[in-house]
């Protein structure tokens, strides 16, 4: 009699995940914002606002190990300086997760453009680097790139505003 109800077990374990692939498809990518500078906040959030992507914020490496170690993340923002660390912290901890996650780092308003952080951020394997003044251009082609390293193909566009008319991508024409 047992046998009945282990393979009622298996089925409702395979329904399971099949309700969990299909809803893991549908979700929108999360991408991780690894920030404690109060400018960067800000500016990030008005960048990333109406994009079909879920947001989370850490201000530490601590919490950014773990949102980690909670969610599948696309790709990760990070400015220099953290309450707990430095992104050079954060690009380590990001190539030691089972799969890549692209770090971008992000410079402070105030913070001078210098090609010695440019470069170190790169020698430690960084995918990009946004530099102030941030522009949504940049930020959509960062995300594409980091979306077609996972081996994905979709475009990141915000959702059209109510009421206004979207402008054509005029890179498809052509």
């Amino acid at each position: 009699m047992n046998k009945p109800a282990a393979a009622e077990d298996t089925a409702r374990s395979s329904r399971d995940d099949v309700v969990e692939t299909v809803a893991s498809s549908l979700a929108p990518p999360t991408v991780l914002v690894a920030t404690a500078e109060p400018p960067i906040i800000s500016s990030m959030r008005d960048l990333l606002e109406g994009y079909p992507i879920r947001t989370i914020w850490a201000r530490g490496v601590n919490e950014v190990r773990l949102a980690l170690a909670k969610e599948s993340v696309l790709a990760c923002f990070c400015s220099f300086w953290l309450v707990d660390g430095t992104y050079r912290d954060v690009v380590r901890h990001l190539k030691g997760q089972p799969i890549e996650i692209p770090a971008i780092l992000v410079c402070e308003p105030s913070c001078p453009q210098e090609y010695r952080d440019y470069l170190a951020a790169l020698n430690l394997r960084a995918f990009d680097f946004l530099c102030h003044p941030y522009r949504k251009m940049d930020l959509e082609r960062i995300l594409e790139a980091a979306i077609l390293k996972r081996g994905q193909s979709v475009r990141i566009a915000p959702a059209p505003v109510r009421g206004s008319v979207q402008e054509p991508d005029l890179r498809k024409a052509g």
